[in-house]
């Protein structure tokens, strides 16, 4: 994958993964800032999406953003908030990155 596709992608995971918290701390909006916060985060993974595409194809581009996006909330939803992961969970973790290795190493 080329170097600045992959930075690109991971600053939007990052961005991804901030505007999850911020979503869980706006409580459903009933906190207005961080969910105004959450747009914008997501707005601006979106620009970093679109100009990853540049580089990559947007199907890989696509997987790999969500699905780390998905895994790396999840983990994190651990951490924070204490929720574990069943074997299924565990395994649909698996599935995701077997999934987004797949789709890179086939471009």
């Amino acid at each position: 994958m080329n170097p600045a596709a992959t930075l690109l992608i991971l600053g939007a995971v990052t961005l991804d993964i901030l505007a999850n918290i911020l979503l869980k701390k706006s409580d459903g909006f009933r906190h207005k800032l961080p969910g105004l916060a959450a747009i914008a985060l997501i707005l601006l993974a979106f620009t970093l999406l679109g100009v990853a595409v540049r580089y990559m194809p947007v199907a890989v581009a696509y997987a790999a953003w969500g699905g780390l996006g998905i895994v790396t909330t999840a983990l994190l939803s651990r951490r924070i908030d204490g929720v574990r992961l069943t074997p299924t969970g565990w395994a649909g973790v698996a599935l995701i990155l077997g999934s987004v290795a797949v789709l890179s190493s086939s471009h």
